[in-house]
């Protein structure tokens, strides 16, 4: 697991006072990029490189609210990792109190930026990727 944390910002919420439900996926991208972060690797080289990494796959369920100013723990766990695609969970958690406050999945694929066709990483990506994977497990 890789976790990253955040502060609801007052432009997140609602006229209901409480973080819109659209902001989740953007917590868990950030998440994301965390992750991509730790296995150093930049999503701006992979893009330089022709590579992107769209989501075919998402799924969010809504367990508590987020308000202003909740600090939040966001929690990524890849749980498929491959040279074409990679599947992550997702735990959001409010630090005051431990509550959950979401889980989610993503799928996303690595695909060329010209052509939009599916692409397998080169050991470039991927080795760094496998390696930060496997030294967490090994610590937990």
């Amino acid at each position: 697991m890789f976790t990253t944390s955040l502060q609801v910002r007052f432009y997140e919420t609602d006229m209901m006072e409480v973080a819109h439900h659209t902001n989740h996926l953007r917590w868990f991208e950030l998440g994301r990029v965390e992750f991509f972060r730790t296995c150093g690797i930049s999503l701006w080289d992979m893009m330089d490189n022709g590579i992107v990494f769209p989501i075919t796959k998402v799924a969010c369920e809504y367990k508590e609210p987020a308000r202003f100013d909740d600090v939040l723990t966001v929690e990524v766990t890849p749980t498929k990792v491959t040279r074409a695609q990679c599947v992550f969970t997702y735990r959001i958690v409010r630090e005051a109190d431990g509550a959950l406050i979401a889980t989610g999945e993503t799928q996303n694929v690595f695909t060329d930026k010209a052509t939009g066709k599916v692409i397998r990483l080169s050991d470039t990506y991927y080795e760094p990727i496998s390696r930060t994977i496997k030294e967490r497990k090994s610590h937990e």
